[in-house]
């Protein structure tokens, strides 16, 4: 071999060596992430674990937390609390967990607020996008469209009739702007392409005025309405969720109805810190999962009137965009903005 074969030989050598090693040591690196890992979440938790309701207490939010974290210390022992921050909508409790440490210690009791806030708000406080990450979703309520029983309506689409023959007549009550009454009252004019005009209440009194004849329909959780459907003061006229409901099994969806691609649940779901480790996130699941599977759990989300969901974080990751893209889309489209 001469000189120059001995120097190409010699550097071909020193740089499988370079290789080899600096394989094993990503290798090494790649290991004791893993473990690293593995020791963080078998280690979790230490500390009190705190759930943020970022609404008052006695709400649907609330009693959903509440009934989690009781389960939640029953089969584990760790320590849970519950935390009330309310205000803002909803945005000062669920800013305080996005700018939380990233440690799986705050937890959010997130519902539908927290897929459109940011778009409804010129400073929600946070970015539910980036800054939050998205654990199980908990439970669904279906969303009805009701009217007063002695209403000319008796579906969807004498509702749209109506308002096609009297456009801007027929009117819409609902809690507030930006409450999803509101927003879904969006979506059906647009869906339905007719106009209509709608009306904020600020409490009870919208029931009121309806079975008096001063206001026509309202979108609503079927808990919220039951109590007037079983006493026959009003009439459920489509079921604004994918599929027919448990307790009106012979009224059929908005989509049955001919509106394609409406439907919405009110909603409960966990989430926590962007950036949270993943072995913890998959811990928090795998414990929620195994709280929503207790028969308390199920009897008090039935009591709310709602399912339980569970599943994987892929599923709610995937759930919680469809729903910010679906309001988004809303939002600007209705031009509505609340500062």
């Amino acid at each position: 071999m001469n000189e120059h074969e001995t120097g190409i030989a010699q550097t071909v050598s020193s740089t499988r060596r370079r290789l080899a090693l600096g394989l094993a040591g990503a290798g090494l690196a790649l290991g004791g992430a893993l473990v690293a890992g593995e020791v963080q979440a078998q280690a979790w938790p230490t500390q009190t674990i705190r759930i943020i309701v970022p609404f008052g207490p006695g709400g649907g939010v609330d009693i959903v937390a509440r009934t989690l974290s009781e389960e939640w210390v029953k089969q584990t022992g760790h320590k849970v609390a519950v935390e009330n921050r309310a205000g803002a909508g909803g945005n000062i409790g669920s800013a305080s967990v996005a700018k939380s440490a990233a440690d799986g210690y705050t937890l959010l009791l997130a519902s539908n607020s927290n897929s459109y806030n940011d778009f409804l708000y010129s400073s929600a406080g946070y970015n539910p996008a980036t800054e939050l990450a998205p654990v199980m979703q908990i439970g669904r309520v279906p969303i009805v469209l009701v009217a007063a029983a002695n209403s000319r309506f008796k579906s969807v689409q004498d509702v749209i009739a109506a308002a096609k023959a009297e456009p801007g007549k027929l009117n819409f009550a609902h809690f507030g702007f930006g409450s999803s009454g509101h927003l879904l009252y969006e979506l059906f004019i647009r869906k339905a392409g007719i106009t209509a005009i709608h009306v904020p209440y600020k409490g009870n009194e919208l029931y009121t005025d309806m079975l008096a004849g001063r206001t026509d329909l309202v979108f609503n959780n079927q808990l919220g309405v039951m109590s007037f459907v079983r006493a026959g003061q009003m009439r459920v006229l489509g079921v604004v969720s994918g599929d027919r409901s448990a307790l009106l099994p012979d009224v059929p969806t908005m989509e049955q109805q001919g509106l394609a691609d409406f439907k919405a649940d009110v909603w409960w779901g966990v989430m926590t810190r962007a950036g949270t480790p993943a072995p913890v996130i998959a811990q928090i699941n795998s414990i929620l999962n195994k709280v929503l599977t207790a028969p308390e759990v199920i009897k008090r989300l039935e009591a709310q009137g709602a399912t339980a969901v569970g599943g994987t974080t892929d599923h709610f990751e995937k759930f919680f965009a469809s729903e910010r893209a679906t309001w988004q889309k809303v939002i600007s489209e209705g031009k509505i903005t609340i500062d």
